[in-house]
């Protein structure tokens, strides 16, 4: 078995908001693609307001949902109380789905990305040109110090229709992450 490593994705806007509590504040199609490539046969670690954004199960991937609510079920989410379950979760479902490739995702929101960025080895980002409002229940992605990651721009995508100007950042740590 190859040796398992954990990556963040996000899409966030220039001043880190990700969300406004209530789902995307934007649509970006090339993103939603960019995004299946990057997580397809993974297992990704998600909040319940993520999950309750996406509204279903990604195909081809598991969806490991954290939730305090020990009541809480979906069809086709594992329910776990914190990240250490979810992360075993997510080890579990590699070992045992044939195809499963060794990374596992984390895959928001802001809480859940606080408690596990030091898990991670990268970090891949779409980074909106907008600075955004995302009210009182917005949702944001924790800073990567400048002396700890190395951020490389893969592709810079111009503006068009109702599609605001982005960027495909990748982000390695220098420093071996937290094992786990």
């Amino acid at each position: 078995m190859a040796m398992m490593s954990m990556i963040a994705v996000v899409a966030m806007a220039e001043n880190r908001v990700i969300g406004d509590g209530r789902g995307l504040i934007w649509h970006i199609p090339n993103d939603l693609k960019r995004v299946k490539m990057l997580t397809m046969s993974c297992p990704l670690i998600m909040g319940r307001k993520t999950w309750a954004s996406i509204g279903r199960p990604l195909p081809g991937r598991a969806s490991i949902v954290m939730t305090r609510n020990k009541l809480w079920i979906a069809d086709g989410a594992i329910a776990v109380p914190n990240l250490e379950a979810a992360i075993e979760a997510a080890q579990s479902w590699i070992e045992n789905t044939a195809g499963s490739r060794p990374d596992i995702i984390l895959f928001g929101g802001g809480e859940i990305y606080s408690q596990g960025l030091e898990y991670c080895h990268r970090v891949e980002r779409t980074v909106i040109a907008k600075k955004l409002d995302g009210g009182a229940d917005a949702a944001y992605f924790p800073e990567l110090p400048q002396a700890d990651w190395d951020i490389e721009i893969e592709a810079e995508v111009e503006a068009t229709n109702d599609v605001p100007a982005y960027r495909y950042e990748s982000a390695v740590r220098r420093e071996p992450p937290r094992q786990f």
